[in-house]
């Protein structure tokens, strides 16, 4: 394997070195090919279960909205304060816990840590369909959140662990097609409202599926999940070494990477850190108004409860389509043209959602922002993803991401409770108003990214008598790093 950047070598140093950090290796004809068929490999040993994982999650946060116009609300006798407190307590633990957990993520290892979670919020998500009243429903919802925090910002530090940063962006794309995919599920529960299963109502029915389906999806993840590529069974000596050598070259050794103070403390103080968990939050804010409480809106707009579940599944169908599709055709763009313009159209489709008087118009257009809004959310994270500039940084930095985000699950339910339909006036200003500013700091970030990189190439920095963990350290701001926009 040769480097395309050689750069200078200090022989005499103590420290172990790899002057490859941060530059691009040239793989030799025979690598290359190792590398096309190593990549397979991954696709179909990695991505399959971790996308169900994903897909279950989504499911099993979403459902909340489709219980409660199929019989949650009289059965508990939930006032609207009530509806607010279990779509907002769950946010709390969910967020509070996201910060810890890609430190258990290394501590317990992906095939520990990843079937407990799954586990644990399967069976929660299944205790909803017991409880009596709204307490008991907020107490389980909030143990849902904790249970569930570990596994998003997990998933993009697992990803990372196994695939460049060039090779991240339309497999992130993919899979998270799996959160509006969770959307269709909508279908089922359709399906399932109209069906007497014993003496279950339909609300309950719906959590004991959902939580079903992810509680056999976690016990296959058990034998299915590898932990890093440096002890993955499933690929050869000279495989492993392929694959090791490029991720080394391109972010650091997953497993060999160490979260320290340091590390924690400079991602903290790093503006571009709190830039882009803005920039994801408006996002995130939009998902919670059409996956949380998307049902009760197409419900005021007044549809029957079984029409109005069947309808919700419109916008997941939609988005499911866009989110593959923009992993293939529009990927060769630069990140921050395709948010800004696809922010652009959910932008148009929100405000006529919120403020057209034609019930239909509403409907079409709450459809159309199902397209743009989940195909910008993979966009968005991984343009913050690829930017981190080591395994280290991406752990910590996708943690606040996903933190920040759900942050706005917190606020958003209090805002389209029922007692404030059909206009939720509140709701769509705070949403206008996170577009505003995600806008504002994808452009700033554009100028901004753009021009270290320019400053990079004209000012270039010896390193070389650091050793390999103390350029590491360095994460982006490392003079060989450049910037993807």
């Amino acid at each position: 394997m040769e480097d395309k950047e050689g750069g200078p070598t200090n022989h005499s140093d103590t420290h172990p070195k790899d002057d490859r950090v941060n530059r691009q290796l040239v793989l030799t004809q025979e690598e290359q090919v190792i590398l096309k068929k190593v990549l397979k490999k991954i696709d179909i040993k990695i991505f399959p279960i971790m996308y169900l994982l994903y897909l279950a999650g989504a499911m099993d946060r979403i459902n909340l909205g489709t219980a409660l116009i199929n019989g949650m609300r009289p059965a508990l006798n939930l006032k609207p304060v009530d509806e607010g407190n279990l779509n907002s307590l769950f946010f709390i633990t969910y967020v509070s816990m996201e910060p810890l957990a890609n430190i258990f993520l290394k501590k317990l290892r992906p095939s520990i840590w990843f079937p407990f979670t799954c586990i644990a919020w399967s069976i929660t998500c299944m205790c909803i369909a017991a409880a009596k009243n709204a307490t008991q429903a907020v107490v389980l919802r909030v143990l849902l959140g904790a249970f569930e925090a570990g596994f998003t910002p997990g998933l993009i530090m697992y990803m990372g662990y196994w695939y460049t940063r060039e090779e991240l962006g339309p497999r992130m794309s993919i899979m998270f097609s799996a959160l509006p995919a969770a959307g269709i599920v909508n279908l089922l529960y359709g399906a399932i409202v109209l069906i007497k299963i014993g003496n279950l109502q339909p609300y309950q029915a719906i959590f004991i599926f959902g939580g079903l389906i992810t509680l056999i999806v976690g016990i296959i993840s058990i034998f299915v999940i590898e932990d890093y590529p440096e002890t993955a069974k499933f690929l050869t000596s000279a495989e492993r070494d392929v694959v090791v050598k490029r991720l080394v070259s391109s972010q650091g050794s997953a497993q060999k990477a160490v979260i320290t103070l340091k590390t924690i403390i400079s991602t903290t103080l790093d503006w571009k850190v709190w830039a882009f968990c803005i920039i994801g939050a408006a996002k995130n804010n939009v998902l919670i108004i059409v996956g949380f409480v998307g049902p009760t809106i197409i419900k005021s707009l007044g549809f029957s409860s079984a029409t109005s579940t069947f309808l919700t599944s419109g916008p997941a169908i939609l988005g499911t389509i866009s989110s593959l599709v923009c992993a293939f055709l529009i990927s060769k763009y630069p990140y921050w043209i395709r948010i800004l313009i696809i922010d652009l159209v959910s932008i148009v489709c929100l405000a006529i959602v919120g403020f057209a008087k034609d019930k239909y118009l509403r409907l079409v257009f709450l459809f159309t922002l199902g397209i743009s809004m989940y195909s910008v959310i993979p966009i968005a994270m991984s343009w913050m993803s690829v930017n981190s500039g080591s395994t280290q940084k991406r752990a910590i930095q996708s943690a606040f991401y996903v933190m920040v985000g759900s942050l706005t699950g917190v606020l958003t339910p209090y805002l389209f409770t029922p007692n404030l339909a059909p206009k939720y006036t509140s709701g769509y200003a705070v949403a206008f108003g996170l577009y505003g500013c995600s806008t504002l700091l994808t452009i700033a970030l554009r100028i901004y990214l753009d021009r270290v990189n320019k400053n990079r190439d004209k000012n270039c920095k010896d390193v070389s008598h650091l050793s390999t963990e103390e350029q590491r350290d360095l994460h982006d701001f490392h003079p060989s790093f450049r910037y993807i926009l």
